[in-house]
């Protein structure tokens, strides 16, 4: 159960992240984006290959913590709890900007 909620967890503010993204992308365009790496992506691929890049990367991390979890149970935690930070503190710096760019 521990490892379901975990990986939910991870899965709700990685999509949190991305819709944010999004939206920002479609509004604003990339300019406003504060990740070198969605940057390069964006410029090359657009904002479709940013979305699948952090689409590719979501499937990858809960795929490897879900075979791992099991086994390694401390790994589902602090990688969980990793991964949901990141998601969430990108889900945060993109609402910020918009509120402030809508205001």
């Amino acid at each position: 159960m521990v490892a379901r909620v975990v990986l939910v967890t991870i899965l709700l503010g990685q999509l949190a992240d991305a819709a944010t993204f999004a939206l920002g992308h479609a509004l604003y365009g990339i300019g406003l984006e504060s990740n070198g790496v969605a940057v390069a992506i964006a410029r090359r691929a657009g904002g479709d290959g940013v979305l699948l890049a952090k689409g590719a990367v979501i499937v990858i991390t809960i795929g490897l913590l879900a075979l791992t979890a099991t086994r390694y149970p401390r790994l589902l935690v602090w990688g969980g709890a990793a991964a949901t930070s990141i998601g969430l503190l990108g889900f945060l710096a993109n609402a910020a900007s918009l509120l402030i760019l809508a205001g």
